[in-house]
This record gives C-alpha cells, sequence and structure tokens, in this order.
C-alpha cells in the first residue's frame, strides 16, 4: 500500500518537480521524464531509478532494464511501455528458454545415439588386428606400429 501511495505521489504533475513518473518495469525500476538537458530542443530527460537504490552512471546494468524500456529510455518510442506489454514480453522469454532448453536435451540424446551407432559399426579389436601388429601379405602387407625405447636410462 505505501509503494502504491508513494508511485501515485511520484506521477503527480507538481509544479516544483522537474521530473515525472512515467512508469515502470515488473522488477520495480522507476523511469522519470524530465525537462530538455539543453535549451532549444524538445528532447526530454529520461531517467530510471533502480528498484535496488542505484545512482551512480557506472552502474548502469542493462540486463536490469527491459528493451521496451531502454527504446524509451533512448527515445526510440514515445509512449511508455505498459505493464501488460512487459508481461507479455517476458511470457516470450521465458517460453523462447523453455524451447531451447528443450532443443539442448534432444541434441545430447541425438548425440549418444549417433556415438552409440559410430561405437556399433566399428569391429570390434582384436590381438590379430592390432593397430601395432602388422598384417597382410604382398601388396596388401601394411607394418605394424613402432615405439622406439629411449636409450637414455
Amino acid at each position: 500500500m505505501f509503494r502504491q501511495l508513494a508511485r501515485t505521489w511520484k506521477t503527480l504533475d507538481l509544479p516544483w518537480r522537474s521530473q515525472k513518473l512515467k512508469g515502470y518495469d515488473l522488477i520495480g525500476n522507476m523511469y522519470f521524464e524530465g525537462p530538455p538537458m539543453r535549451a532549444g530542443t524538445d528532447r526530454t530527460r529520461r531517467t530510471i531509478e533502480y528498484f535496488d537504490g542505484r545512482t551512480e552512471f557506472y552502474d548502469y546494468d542493462p540486463e536490469l532494464i527491459p528493451v521496451q524500456w531502454q527504446s524509451w529510455l533512448r527515445h526510440c518510442r514515445d509512449d511508455p511501455p505498459t505493464l501488460a506489454e512487459l508481461r507479455e514480453a517476458e511470457a516470450q522469454r521465458l517460453l523462447t528458454i523453455q524451447r531451447a532448453a528443450e532443443l539442448d536435451r534432444k541434441w545430447e540424446e541425438r548425440k549418444l545415439e549417433l556415438e552409440r551407432q559410430r561405437a556399433a559399426a566399428l569391429p570390434a579389436a582384436t590381438p590379430e588386428s592390432s593397430p601395432t601388429a602388422p598384417h597382410g601379405q604382398g601388396d596388401t602387407f601394411e607394418p605394424g606400429a613402432w615405439t622406439p625405447a629411449s636409450k637414455r636410462r
């Protein structure tokens, strides 16, 4: 109740206020619009007040700001986003994450299946067909692998 009252107070367009609350997002960040930064321009100053109380410019974290609000802050859109729009975008983001996890799981299963098929297709190694033993006769002769011993002891 106190939070709702504070938000209502901040939205009032009082003559001594330089900034007016334009909206908030799902995690509690509040977005303000104030007078233009330079005389002779109609681009208003748009700012954010983080839910955790950050005030320094270098504490900017784009991960905490929804894309819709980022575009409003940068004057790419005129009207601030609505809560319904933010909820819809969040639901879409969660659905995308869920689908990506499902695809990852299916791909891991497919990799295991391919590995099993590859292992089944390879002939079983026998001592006669070991790659270290020579095999074949005449033109098909293949020498075995040889690893020389070190002369140092």
